[in-house]
């Protein structure tokens, strides 16, 4: 009777022993951090729909070890942080359609998650560079840490700017004041519209120096104009150059006008001048 107890007793032991040592065998770990899609670079705070960069995460050695998961979290709490801004952006989970600015649960199916990071369509942002950092924690169900890792993330937002016109004549390239009278301001005038992510440097030019030339007699009758852009009057006797802050401000709408100098004893006929405008960013 005695031996059969003890014989009980000890495969009862090594039993315990065995499963205690494939529960220990789980080396589950986080493989690299892949690049699926990325258009921040390209972002335009004008465009329809939302930026987006998507992440593949793999977790290595999972085989025996109970279910997983990962709590990712970032170091600037889902921001961007740049040289003149911070862009906040959001985190979404292909599996579990989860939103969140603070902390996500990465549940796995077949040792893989995908995530989203996107910025909100309309979201002003400056052209530059930018960056943050994703960490993640790989944890089994048991909430014991096997593992982590950290991803930068470093994005360049290229500037962008674009001019075009709008309202009054604003379908085509030449404006016809109509009766030229001495002292006179013109008022119809197409709106120029600058939308930009970065601050931007126009050059206002004049083919003749701020003169309305008779088309014939171009070298004996002209007469003298000022243009009126964004709240100052400007003689086109020589290149001008206005330059716009950005500012969280990505589209400017700028007003013209022309008013002609006091004339006498001018020809009849037509006059005409060409005004060219040009942007260009600056600082990169």
């Amino acid at each position: 009777m005695c031996t059969k107890e003890i014989n009980k007793f000890s495969i009862l032991i090594l039993s315990l022993i065995f499963s205690q040592t494939i529960y220990a065998e789980c080396n589950a770990k986080l493989g690299d951090v892949k690049h699926l899609y990325d258009d921040f670079e390209n972002y335009d705070s004008e465009q329809h729909s939302d930026a987006r960069k998507r992440l593949g995460i793999t977790v290595l050695d999972t085989s025996d070890c109970h279910p997983l998961h990962i709590i990712l979290t970032t170091e600037n709490q889902s921001q961007l942080k740049g040289q003149y801004q911070i862009v906040p952006y959001q985190i979404r989970s292909n599996i579990q359609q989860i939103v969140s600015s603070s902390m996500t649960r990465l549940n796995l199916v077949n040792s893989y998650a995908e995530i989203e990071l996107f910025i909100r369509k309309g979201t002003p942002v400056k052209a530059g560079m930018y960056s943050d950092r994703l960490k993640l924690k790989l944890y089994n169900e048991n909430n014991q840490l096997l593992d982590n890792q950290e991803f930068e993330i470093e994005e360049t937002i290229s500037p962008k700017t674009s001019l075009s016109m709008l309202g009054y004549n604003s379908s085509v390239s030449e404006i016809n004041l109509g009766e030229l009278v001495s002292g006179k301001r013109y008022n119809m005038l197409p709106t120029l519209k600058v939308v930009t992510n970065s601050d931007i440097e126009m050059h206002i030019t004049s083919e003749n120096h701020g003169r309305l030339v008779h088309d014939i007699y171009k070298n004996k009758y002209s007469i003298n104009y000022f243009l009126y852009l964004d709240g100052e009057w400007m003689n086109l006797n020589q290149e001008k150059i206005k330059v716009f802050s950005y500012q969280n401000r990505t589209k400017f709408l700028l007003k013209l006008s022309v008013r002609l100098a006091d004339f006498t004893r001018q020809a009849a006929g037509e006059y005409s001048d060409t005004i060219r405008f040009q942007i260009s960013p600056l600082n990169y």
